[in-house]
C-alpha cells in the first residue's frame, strides 16, 4: 500500500471513529424519558418530566441533555393547581377580540382523557408542541413572505383538511381548531407514542399543537428530507398564541400542564420525528409570564 493510499485509509477510519462515537452520544442523548410501570403516563413529577420532554431538540430530532432547570413561570408552576380566574381569561380574550373557538373550545369543557392500565379514566396530562414541516421548498430559498398573512400557509382554512392535531397556529400568531381540547385528535394522528403506545383507548392523554413552519432540505443528502427550518423557527407571536393554547388548556385541566417537544414524546421509536425544530423555550416562557401577569391585572 503506497503512501497516499494508508493516509486515505487512515482518514476513513477516524471518519468511521467520529461516525460511531456521533451515533452513540446521539443514542445516548435520545433515549427515551422514563415510564411509569404502572402507567401510560412518563414516570417522576410533572416537573421532572417536563425537563426531560422539553430537551433542546436539534437537526435529525437529535436531542440535548435533559434540563436541570426550565425557564420561569414553567419551573414554579408545571403540575401544580392553576391559580387564574377563568372570568378574568374571558376578559382578556373579549379584549383582544379573540374566540374560545379557535383555541380549543369552550373553556367550560372539560380537556380529553383516556384510560390507564388499570381502566381509569385519567385527564389529558401532556401539551405537545409541533411543527408543520409543510411545505418542503426543497432546493428553494425560504420566501420572504412567510411571516405575513398573504403566505398561502398562514390561511388557517386549509388545514382543515388534515386535523392531525387539536390546533394549528399560523405564524401570524391566528389559529384555528380542528380537533376540540375536549376530543382526542382523530385515529392516526398525533404523536407515534400516541398510536403505538397509548392507542385509541388512552390517545386522550395527549392535546397537540401544530406551529406552521417551511422546511428546506439539505443538499448534502442524497435522499429527499426535511432538515432545514427557518431561523429563527417561530414568529413571537406565535409564541403568544401558543402561551395563550397552553394557559386555556392547563384552566380547563384545573393544573398547570406538561409541555413536551414532539421529539421527545416519541424519542426511541423508529422513525421519531424531529420537530419542533429551532424552538425557543425561553420566548414561549417569556411570552408565557407576560400574559399571566396581564390576565391576572384584569
Amino acid at each position: 500500500m503506497t503512501f497516499a493510499a494508508k493516509i486515505k485509509t487512515g482518514q476513513y477510519f477516524l471518519i468511521f471513529v467520529f461516525a460511531l462515537i456521533f451515533s452513540v452520544v446521539a443514542s445516548a442523548q435520545n433515549r427515551p424519558c422514563e415510564r411509569s410501570p404502572e402507567s401510560l403516563l412518563f414516570s417522576g413529577t410533572p416537573l421532572s418530566q417536563a425537563r426531560c420532554l422539553l430537551r433542546p431538540n436539534g437537526i435529525g430530532g437529535v436531542l440535548a441533555a435533559e434540563l436541570k432547570r426550565l425557564p420561569d413561570p414553567l419551573e414554579k408552576t408545571i403540575g401544580s393547581p392553576v391559580e387564574l380566574s377563568k372570568d378574568k381569561l374571558r376578559r382578556f380574550l373579549t379584549k383582544n377580540s379573540i374566540e374560545e373557538t379557535v383555541l380549543g373550545g369552550s373553556l367550560d369543557d372539560p380537556i380529553a382523557f383516556g384510560y390507564d392500565l388499570n381502566g381509569e379514566r385519567v385527564y389529558s396530562q401532556y401539551f405537545v408542541i409541533h411543527d408543520t414541516s409543510t411545505p418542503n421548498l426543497k432546493s428553494a430559498e425560504f420566501p420572504l413572505e412567510i411571516n405575513t398573512s398573504g403566505w398561502r400557509f398562514n390561511q388557517l382554512q386549509m388545514w382543515l383538511r388534515n386535523p392531525v392535531a387539536h390546533v394549528f397556529v399560523s405564524r401570524v400568531g391566528e389559529s384555528i381548531t380542528t380537533t376540540p381540547f375536549n376530543e382526542p385528535v382523530r385515529k392516526g394522528f398525533g404523536t407515534k407514542f400516541a398510536r403505538e403506545i397509548l392507542k385509541e383507548q388512552s390517545k386522550g392523554l395527549q392535546l397537540h399543537i401544530e406551529l406552521v413552519q417551511p422546511r428546506r432540505s439539505n443538499p448534502k443528502i442524497a435522499s429527499e428530507n426535511d432538515q432545514f427550518a427557518p431561523t429563527p423557527g417561530f414568529t413571537n407571536e406565535q409564541y403568544r398564541r401558543l402561551a395563550l393554547l397552553y394557559v386555556c388548556a392547563s384552566v380547563r385541566a384545573g393544573r398547570w400542564m406538561i409541555p413536551a417537544y414532539h421529539s421527545a414524546v416519541d424519542a426511541g421509536i423508529k422513525g421519531a420525528h424531529d420537530d419542533p425544530q429551532n424552538f425557543e423555550l425561553s420566548k414561549f416562557s417569556d411570552a408565557l409570564n407576560v400574559l399571566i401577569r396581564t390576565v391576572k391585572a384584569g
